[in-house]
């Protein structure tokens, strides 16, 4: 990234925050002419020695392969807003209130805690990967007006997200050639690719043991199903064993692992800053990779409005395999400011302590240290 562009961006921020977009436009013009003006001058000089620190994820820009071209129907959309990043993958259409993003499916069919994350970070749990900053986002929503509420808190209690709500629209070009254009939560539902279980007591009889993905386990004497159950399947195993026991797991079983879309809404967290102990340095924590999320991380820049869980194993959401298009297909995503904003939510109050029991005492372990306001900082940790 050339110094022209980074100030570009960090004047943006106090642009956006003023509102002004008329001004934002005219320093747009500006730091574009400024940029290509270093770029021609960077060719004849050696690596800039600062590229690792302005690389997403400390990823080298000049080893980053080219992104896929993007389509006519899909680059004509992409084209209706202003560049706002080097790579110009973030786009600020203020004529139409909503920042445009050029991005990439990186994995259709896999358990999420991402919905879209910034490249090299988080891929494997995401299904689409964007080639900027993440602060950069946060700054196109801010000039469009957009409030950041805070992303979700986990001491003393758990708080769920809030802020402006944030629509999100897909567009890609499907097998058949055509331009598609769907809600975000459309390409995602609650997971059902995990173990079901319920308890009994021994195994059924009647029933040979694995039989399609049901299993049964001597120690903890459960019975346990993988994954999504059919009529077909929940007729078959009925019919096998008529103990009630079982008639009634493998019944809850076929209800439980029916396909459920996902229906909350995003909303503008605004993820928060911290500072390195041993550098001083300031960073925003949505660069970790936590741009859009649907499972809640401190660090959430656009978080959903429910609780949702990023314990491996036992991620709320799944990727919707028949419904996202095949890993590298390029994909521009809306992301268009609503009227509508989720207040903070109220804190749970706490039971009161009868005053004849002392307050417990619980000191510290030496060498502890206090962890950062809100407990956000700990939830980054790995």
């Amino acid at each position: 990234m050339t110094k022209p562009m980074l100030g570009f961006l960090l004047t943006l921020l106090t642009l956006a925050a003023e509102k002004d977009l008329a001004v934002l436009h005219a320093a747009q013009i500006s730091a574009n002419a400024n940029n290509q003006q270093a770029a021609e001058k960077d060719k004849s000089s050696t690596a800039d020695s600062t590229v690792n620190d302005e690389t997403s994820a400390g990823a080298d820009r000049e080893e980053l392969p080219p992104l896929k071209p993007l389509p006519a129907p899909l680059n004509k959309l992409l084209s209706s807003g202003v560049p706002l990043n080097p790579e110009q993958t973030v786009r600020l259409d203020a004529k139409n209130k909503r920042v445009l993003l050029h991005t990439q499916i990186a994995c259709e069919d896999c358990p999420l805690e991402m919905f879209c994350c910034t490249e090299r970070t988080k891929e494997h749990e995401s299904i689409l990967w964007l080639r900027s900053r993440a602060f950069v986002v946060h700054s196109a929503l801010l000039a469009l007006n957009a409030k950041a509420g805070e992303p979700a808190l986990f001491t003393p209690v758990f708080t769920q997200p809030w802020g402006q709500k944030i629509h999100i629209f897909v567009n890609w070009i499907d097998k058949n050639g055509k331009l598609q254009r769907a809600p975000a939560q459309s390409w995602m539902r609650h997971s059902v690719s995990r173990y079901y279980s319920s308890p009994l007591d021994k195994s059924p009889e009647g029933v040979t043991i694995p039989h399609l993905e049901l299993r049964y386990d001597p120690y903890n004497k459960e019975i346990l199903w993988y994954g999504p159950m059919s009529d077909a399947q929940r007729d078959e195993l009925l019919s096998l064993c008529k103990e009630p026991t079982y008639q009634a797991a493998i019944k809850k079983f076929h209800q439980d692992s029916k396909t459920k879309p996902m229906k909350a809404d995003f909303v503008f967290a605004g993820s928060y800053h911290y500072v390195l102990e041993d550098t001083g340095e300031k960073v925003y924590a949505a660069e970790g990779g936590y741009l859009i999320c649907v499972a809640n991380f401190a660090g959430s820049l656009i978080d959903i409005t429910e609780i949702s869980s990023a314990s491996d194993g036992g991620q709320s959401y799944e990727a919707w395999p028949e419904k996202v298009p095949p890993r590298d297909t390029p994909v521009v995503v809306e992301l268009i400011p609503s009227s509508q904003m989720f207040e903070k939510p109220p804190l749970p109050k706490q039971p009161e302590r009868p005053e004849s029991q002392p307050e417990p005492q619980s000191p510290s372990p030496a060498g502890s240290t206090s962890g950062s306001e809100n407990g956000k900082a700990a939830e980054l940790n790995p």
